[in-house]
């Protein structure tokens, strides 16, 4: 039979299931979700970004669920650290993680990222606490470069949040999601230069970032003044201005701020001010 023929078929008709055959595809389960148990890593650059792509989105939803004995008391204890416990509280850390496989060290570090995302206060500890296990599982390196390009889609910050007029009556909600989007940029920003001062972001790699938002922020302050354009300026300029005082930014900020303000018509004057205060903390 050839394939034009096997095609012709499907149109025939067909004959009933019998009784007994539809009585028990009635009992089965119409839906299941399989689980499958990985023997070893898969190999390849591919299968393993793969790898931990799907275990790093898993990770972010489940920051805050304690359903493992050793994850409970790893996030307790880094809720705990402080400068004068930091020795205890991470030893103890570092031991829980040599037990356990690479899946668990990925959710002890996206821990990390997401509390030094999220509370900047506590950036500072958390790289510390990032570098340390590092250096004892060199591969959380592999885990820190996916956090940081999978940043915009694991945080939701790929699109700009606007705030409508006070009397819009979604002003609330969209007050709330604007304040957090615009906090969690910068927190982002501010433990990344945390984590580039400990060597943990290679040059490279903040280089790129830098040279990305610089010349997204040369377009953007060129293009129309509308509220989007302003507030994407503004989100450009405050992860500049987080990361000043660890980068060398003092001569392309004072280049931009040299540009005719005609020119610049989505520069707002609250954000060139941050530029000046960013340039002024660069080196």
């Amino acid at each position: 039979m050839d394939i034009s023929a096997i095609y012709a078929a499907r149109a025939l008709p067909r004959p009933s299931l019998a009784e007994d055959v539809l009585t028990l595809i009635s009992k089965l389960k119409i839906s299941f979700k399989p689980t499958f148990r990985r023997a070893r890593r898969p190999l390849g650059h591919a299968a393993e970004t793969n790898w931990r792509e799907a275990a790093l989105v898993d990770a972010v939803r489940k920051v805050r669920e304690k359903d493992d004995a050793d994850y409970d008391e790893i996030s307790s204890a880094i809720n705990k650290l402080s400068k004068a416990n930091y020795t205890k509280l991470m030893t103890d850390v570092l031991e829980r993680l040599k037990k356990r496989d690479e899946a668990f060290r990925l959710r002890v570090t996206t821990l990390l990222f997401d509390r030094g995302v999220r509370q900047t206060f506590f950036a500072t500890m958390m790289a510390d606490a990032y570098k340390d296990i590092a250096a004892a599982h060199p591969e959380a390196l592999a885990d820190l470069a996916l956090q940081t390009a999978m940043f915009d889609k694991l945080y939701d910050t790929e699109n700009v949040t606007l705030v409508p007029a006070v009397s819009d009556p979604g002003y609330n909600d969209a007050i709330i999601a604007w304040t957090k989007q615009k906090e969690t940029k910068r927190g982002f920003a501010v433990y990344v230069s945390e984590l580039y001062s400990r060597g943990l972001v290679p040059e490279e790699t903040m280089s790129g970032f830098l040279a990305s938002v610089l010349d997204e922020l040369t377009t953007s302050i060129r293009s129309a003044k509308t509220p989007a354009n302003e507030e994407h300026v503004d989100a450009l300029t405050r992860f500049l201005f987080a990361v000043a005082p660890k980068v060398a930014l003092k001569q392309p900020l004072g280049a931009i701020l040299q540009l005719p303000r005609a020119d610049c018509p989505s520069l707002s004057m609250k954000s060139r001010f941050k530029l000046e205060d960013a340039a002024k903390a660069s080196r």
